[in-house]
């Protein structure tokens, strides 16, 4: 009895004895899993950033805003994402993406690839971006640097593409014109929202500007659909008229009214998703218009009499100012012609003055010579004749004024006397022309407005010359004049090598006339062979 007493208490000894070791056994420490939403979607979260798990409310990313005018007319897209997110230095993120309650996480293999934007396809941005194929249960992708991201997601081809935000401003208000940004430091920077501010930034009344978060303007632009990576106004005007900007997503310059210096700030509110601008004048900014370039666009003028080509497609007559204290002058004495419109212009396209972009002074306008043109903001001449045009900036507060008057007529240039430099002609018989003497000067014969000079010379072939005001005045080299006439166009008589030289490629007998237009001192050169 006693021994099978016994023998029960040690067999109860070792079941015990096994059941512990296995327990121990099953409690093993396993990976922890990463929880995920339910809720159809993408997630990004990760270490030292706006969440940490994909749980968090600040995790879930929106659709990608787009561009509609280049993504079809769309501003959202199923299956793109993107987020603007705080990320911290040497952190960690992941990407999660939901559907139909199944959840994958995505990394990287190994680590992501850094890239400038200029070197990748789909993006016109000259910066670094982080990039890569989004890989399920991947390697975390790791972040460096500690600012304000802009992060892309597509879904369908598991891809992914960053940048860190780094604003600029460009555009006719800023010093760089729409050549060259200006940047916009960061200030600060944390998971509620990033602050960018530059102090004595100069901007230029009267003119548009875009604020960009790198340089260029797309992170991702694959020709179907086109993030649109820079912030504008919905409606010019009504910025204008409101004296402040309400930013948006959208490719409508924002205006800047004042010019000056001021300390300008940029917020980014996180919990919003909301920009906002503050500009506090801190100095004055006198802009220099002397190397700026302004002329005329339109088919309502001519030029030495005759309508240029190219209407509505070139800018014509283009030159500098001239200069008088604060104020920068472009002069012009134009023919109009009636019934057509116009409007004032540097060849590049960045400055514009159409009829509500400058005052208006003269009695062309008082007269209403000169009108709005009827559905656009043209000026449209109602009636023909010649002009005084003056078109005039104060460097000050850029304001801008254009003057017509009728004209009082051209330059009187009846006593003026150009005669031929060179050597490529004839003086006296056999005797050759020489680089010593300006021959055959003489006076002009009037048209109008329009004088001319004209000779019947024999030229010499593989000779050169020049056309010159007696005794000692203004040279007219091959550059110096428009050039019409079967001699040139049939080019014999061209540029010579190397000079601003008339060279004579066919020597013969030539009718060579030249004509300046008093109003615009347009000088035109014509030869032909004689008959």
């Amino acid at each position: 009895m006693k021994s099978n007493y016994l023998n029960r208490i040690l067999l109860a000894a070792l079941v015990l004895t096994t059941s512990i070791f296995m327990s121990c056994g099953e409690d093993e420490p396993n990976e922890p899993e990463v929880l995920v939403p339910k809720v159809d979607g993408a997630y990004v979260f990760g270490s030292n950033t706006i969440a940490t798990t994909a749980l968090e409310p600040n995790a879930k990313m929106s659709l990608a805003t787009l561009n509609p005018a280049k993504s079809g007319g769309a501003e959202n897209v199923d299956g793109y994402f993107g987020k603007l997110m705080y990320i911290g230095a040497n952190s960690t993120l992941q990407i999660s993406y939901v559907e139909g309650e199944e959840a994958t996480t995505y990394g990287v293999e190994g680590a992501a690839s850094v890239t400038n934007g200029l070197e990748l396809d789909f993006t016109d941005i000259d910066a670094d971006i982080i990039h890569g194929t989004l890989v399920a249960d991947g390697d975390p992708i790791t972040i460096a640097d500690e600012g304000l991201y802009k992060l892309f997601v597509d879904i369908s081809t598991e891809s992914f593409r960053m940048m860190k935000v780094e604003i600029n401003v460009i555009g006719d208000a800023t010093p760089g014109q729409w050549t060259e940004s200006t940047a916009i430091p960061m200030k600060s920077a944390t998971a509620e929202g990033t602050t960018f501010e530059a102090t004595d930034l100069g901007l230029f009344g009267a003119a548009g500007y875009k604020i960009r978060f790198n340089q260029g303007y797309e992170l991702y632009n694959d020709g179907v659909i086109a993030t649109i990576d820079y912030l504008g106004v919905a409606d010019y005007q009504a910025a204008w008229d409101a004296g402040e900007n309400d930013l948006v997503y959208m490719d409508v310059n924002l205006p800047n009214i004042e010019t000056g210096l001021f300390t300008y700030t940029l917020a980014f509110n996180a919990s919003t998703g909301e920009w906002d601008e503050t500009k506090e004048k801190t100095g004055t900014l006198e802009n220099d218009y002397s190397a700026v370039e302004i002329g005329w666009f339109g088919n309502a003028y001519k030029i030495d009499g005759a309508e240029p080509t190219g209407q509505w497609e070139t800018v014509h007559m283009v030159k500098t100012p001239e200069r008088d204290g604060n104020l920068y002058n472009w002069k012009w004495t134009v023919e109009l012609i009636a019934d057509r419109a116009f409007v004032l212009r540097d060849p590049y396209g960045t400055i514009w003055i159409t009829y509500g972009g400058a005052g208006k002074v003269g009695s062309a306008f008082d007269d209403e010579l000169i009108i709005q043109e009827d559905g656009q903001d043209n000026y449209w001449v109602q009636t023909a004749g010649t002009y005084d045009v003056t078109f005039t900036i104060n460097s000050e507060d850029d304001g801008r004024t254009l003057t017509i008057e009728p004209s009082a007529g051209g330059d009187d240039l009846s006593a003026k006397e150009y005669g031929i430099f060179g050597n490529a002609y004839f003086v006296e018989g056999t005797t050759e022309g020489a680089w010593d003497a300006i021959h055959f000067a003489k006076t002009p014969e009037k048209d109008g407005d329009i004088y001319s000079w004209t000779w019947e010379l024999e030229l010499i072939e593989g000779r050169s010359f020049v056309f010159r005001e007696s005794p000692d005045g203004e040279w007219v080299t091959f550059g110096g004049a428009n050039h019409t006439g079967a001699a040139f166009d049939d080019e014999q008589i061209i540029k010579e090598d190397g000079q601003d030289n008339y060279f004579v490629a066919t020597g013969g007998d030539y009718v060579i006339t030249f004509t300046i237009n008093s109003l615009d001192q347009g000088r035109t050169l014509n030869i032909e062979p004689a008959q």
